[in-house]
């Protein structure tokens, strides 16, 4: 596992802000409404930019303005940069995107052979049912299929395959991946379109919930359409960026009182970095060369 040492903070942050300004570019130009969530929101606030133990950046859109971004992306040249998302990455393991720095590279997990450049987040903001107790079955059903998609990802020694056996709680996770074995981008398939299924199941704005689908807070990332008004622009490590209205009620309900500062011991980043190498992108055989993988 790499470190970003102080030392390489301030050239990683730059990058990433990099691919943040374009970002807002694109959407500035093509009229679509995004805005910093999580961290970043807490940061853009309390800090007039990043976080300092923070290292990354995280916006979400509306679906339908998601899904318009998606489609300029894939039919513009974006010159430095790259999409990357489920759809058009081998390996690939999350049910959201990434706007990629060319020219650089990060694997995140050791045992998935999926590379791309240093990145902004971007989430999906669906739609969900009227009724809450819905709303929730169906963010818990997606996790597991959200879970599965990354099951399969995932390339293991004949070894560690066959301890899977060995432990019953990880029974589920063996069969999952004989599945995959034996028909791999036909399961990946599937279960992509059913994660679309339930992700696009009610229209955005037609009812009064909203929900981030591959959002980490389980149930948190429930909550009413209300608090997403706005777009209101703060200021971002020399940008303007843009968050939603309700930002207070958003962030107070998944983390209470977000201006005071945490203990300085849980001052630190929460992100797996495997490798890093902020000055090519390098193919992902080597890679996985060098981290033992191979």
């Amino acid at each position: 596992m790499q470190e970003i040492t102080p030392e390489l903070q301030p050239r990683w942050n730059a990058i990433i802000l990099d691919v943040l300004k374009k970002l807002i570019a694109i959407c500035e130009e093509h009229h679509i409404t995004y805005y910093c969530c999580g961290g970043t929101a807490i940061g853009a606030i309390r800090h007039h930019g990043m976080i300092p133990w923070d290292d990354d950046i995280d916006v979400f859109m509306a679906r339908p303005d998601y899904d318009r971004f998606l489609k300029i992306c894939e039919e513009t040249d974006l010159g430095n940069y790259e999409l990357h998302t489920p759809y058009n990455t081998d390996n690939y393991f999350m049910y959201f995107s990434k706007l990629c720095r060319k020219g650089t590279t990060i694997l995140e997990r050791r045992d998935t052979p999926c590379t791309y450049g240093l990145f902004v987040d971007i989430f999906p903001l669906d739609g969900t049912a009227e009724d809450m107790e819905e709303a929730l079955r169906l963010k818990r059903r997606f996790t597991k299929l959200q879970n599965r998609l990354a099951i399969i990802s995932t390339r293991y020694t004949f070894w560690e395959w066959l301890r899977l056996l060995g432990d019953t709680y990880e029974w589920g996770r063996f069969c999952y991946k004989m599945r995959a074995f034996l028909g791999r981008k036909s399961y990946r398939r599937r279960l992509l379109a059913q994660l679309d299924s339930i992700a696009k199941r009610y229209t955005y704005g037609s009812t009064s919930h909203v929900v981030v689908y591959p959002g980490i807070y389980g149930d948190k990332e429930v909550y009413p359409l209300a608090w997403v008004s706005g777009p209101v622009k703060f200021p971002f490590e020399g940008l303007e960026v843009c968050l939603s209205g309700g930002y207070d009620a958003y962030l107070r309900h998944f983390f209470g009182d977000y201006m005071q500062l945490p203990p300085i011991e849980k001052r630190e980043s929460h992100h797996y970095k495997e490798y890093f190498n902020m000055d090519a992108a390098e193919p992902i055989e080597v890679v996985m060369r060098k981290v033992g993988r191979q």
